[in-house]
């Protein structure tokens, strides 16, 4: 993740002084990388090493250290297995909300219908706007949403158990697309089961 030095800083003082929020904003102009270190973010939460490091390093960069056996206590390591999951976008207690569109009329979409274009889209192009986005997905014209069906798909996936790890965690990209429908969520939001986290980023 490029740059925002003080802002990694802070979110790892937010962990390791255990002051995690369960509701975060992030939140910055388009391509200035909001949503890279969101998903580096929950990445570095549920990494299975980093909580147990002795030695300290940069959030989210490669480490600059003179012993190739030094973990770090500010970034996840890369390499337990929920890393490479999470690295991948496959970690099922990392879920993702996003803007979809209805192809067909009476359609309800949610954002799991798009997840392999997700994990693609992210892949090639994690700084991109809105628009790519859409683009990519075939969009053509079509406004993006993120529609009631997905927030009752939300409210079901955040009610259950965490799959491997101590949390749960939604990263919800560009929250600005909710409409009236995230009123669905609001109860969610302000009483989440324990060890949820929600981690909004929007422009």
């Amino acid at each position: 993740v490029i740059g925002h030095k003080e802002v990694k800083e802070q979110l790892v003082q937010l962990v390791q002084q255990n002051r995690l929020s369960h509701s975060l904003l992030f939140l910055g102009k388009e391509g200035a990388g909001a949503l890279p270190l969101a998903l580096s973010f929950a990445q570095y939460i549920i990494c299975s090493s980093s909580k147990n490091a002795e030695s300290s390093g940069g959030l989210f960069d490669n480490p600059e250290t003179t012993d190739d056996k030094q973990e770090t206590l500010t970034d996840s390591c890369g390499v337990c297995l929920s890393c490479q999951k999470a690295n991948k976008l496959i970690h099922p207690d990392i879920h993702f909300s996003y803007p979809v569109i209805t192809k067909k009329p009476g359609e309800k979409p949610i954002a799991t219908d798009y997840i392999n274009q997700w994990r693609e889209f992210i892949d090639k192009q994690p700084y991109s706007n809105e628009f790519d986005w859409l683009q990519f997905i075939g969009a053509e014209n079509k406004q993006g949403n993120i529609t009631a069906a997905e927030c009752n798909d939300i409210n079901r996936k955040l009610s259950l158990k965490a799959f491997e790890g101590q949390y749960k965690i939604l990263v919800m990209w560009m929250p600005e697309q909710l409409g009236k429908e995230g009123n669905k969520l609001l109860k969610l939001i302000e009483e989440p089961p324990p060890d949820t986290i929600f981690i909004f980023v929007g422009e």
